[in-house]
């Protein structure tokens, strides 16, 4: 009985926090939203494939270094400071490169490049919480399980979350430029993903609580960092959206009211509520999601220019069309 209570408390003290950092995360894409079912299947990328195969991995390399040093400190530090490190941002990272290479037309900014990164993370970061939440569960019962639960959920909650961000933002770097340079950014990223994720468990490797600190306290930086990165990004796509919707305003293509609703993110939100208690949440999110992402293919037009969107002068046109055949019917 106590390990089936042990389990399903492990499932539940894992897997809720970190769902509900995602979906808070989410909320800041509010201007150009990307598909729920995509977002929903990087988080589960991050928290059945990336974890089931990091585990594999780590334990094969773990179990290689043993055999050959004969030292469990060697394999296990290791383990922690050379596998997990590669292992876990390249196994990540791949559903960020399958994003990018498969449902490019939704990578639209950088914003979108740390929202899939960051799913992914919150995604692995579940089933790994759920794995140490359950072992010190097995060790000290419901206390035990508490105390990793605020150390997991709250303490280093982000961790896995900052470090593939760096990954997606490499690729919406690549994605919207057009120079030689950007084929540089996707390692670049990646490479401070390993980098950070070495740094931060080799110091807890050490087992010296100032550096578990130190680690502790460079985790809650880097969080800091990308909040404020993502606040700046969220007024970047404000001012996006002003900018590439002001002509369909004069081309009679959509209102003053709607053009100024769809430019803010408290005017959106009203918006959608407005149609929610009408009984018409889906055609007013609907109506808005078109106005975000033909900003947004505009955007990508004039930085990349027509020989890098070849599509997007029609998929333009063909949004407008829908806009505004909503815009007549009352939307």
């Amino acid at each position: 009985m106590n390990l089936i209570v042990g389990i399903f408390l492990s499932i539940f003290l894992g897997l809720t926090p970190m769902a509900l950092y995602a979906v808070v995360l989410t909320w800041f894409d509010r201007y150009e939203r990307e598909p729920l079912w995509l977002m929903v299947a990087v988080f589960l990328w991050g928290a059945v494939v990336a974890a089931g195969s990091a585990y594999l991995l780590n334990t094969l390399f773990g179990i290689t270094v043993f055999a050959i040093t004969d030292s469990e400190a060697a394999a296990n530090v290791g383990a922690a400071v050379i596998s997990a490190p590669i292992v876990e941002e390249t196994v990540k990272g791949a559903a960020v490169l399958a994003v990018y290479l498969y449902f490019r037309h939704e990578f639209d900014s950088l914003l979108d490049g740390i929202i899939y990164g960051s799913l992914v993370g919150f995604g692995f970061a579940a089933t790994e919480n759920v794995n140490y939440i359950f072992g010190g569960f097995a060790e000290a019962g419901f206390g035990g399980a508490v105390i990793v639960t605020i150390i997991r959920a709250i303490g280093i909650a982000f961790l896995h979350a900052t470090l593939t961000s760096c990954t997606g933002l490499g690729f919406a770097v690549l994605r919207l430029n057009r120079a030689a340079w950007r084929f540089l950014a996707p390692p670049v990223g990646y490479g401070a993903a390993v980098f950070f994720h070495a740094l931060h468990n080799g110091l807890a490797s050490l087992g010296e609580p100032l550096l578990c600190f130190v680690g502790l306290v460079l985790d809650w930086v880097g969080f800091l960092g990308l909040f404020a990165f993502i606040l700046f990004l969220v007024w970047r796509e404000g001012n996006i959206m002003r900018d590439y919707l002001r002509e369909e305003v004069s081309a009679g293509q959509i209102s003053a009211a709607q053009y100024a609703t769809a430019c803010s993110l408290t005017g959106q939100f009203s918006a959608r509520w407005r149609g929610l208690a009408g009984g018409d949440w889906g055609r007013a999110g609907k109506f808005y999601d078109l106005l975000g992402e033909l900003a947004f293919k505009k955007y990508q037009l004039a930085r990349r220019g027509m020989a890098k969107e070849r599509g997007a002068p029609e998929r333009i046109q063909q949004l407008r069309g829908e806009i505004a055949a909503m815009s007549r019917s009352g939307t």
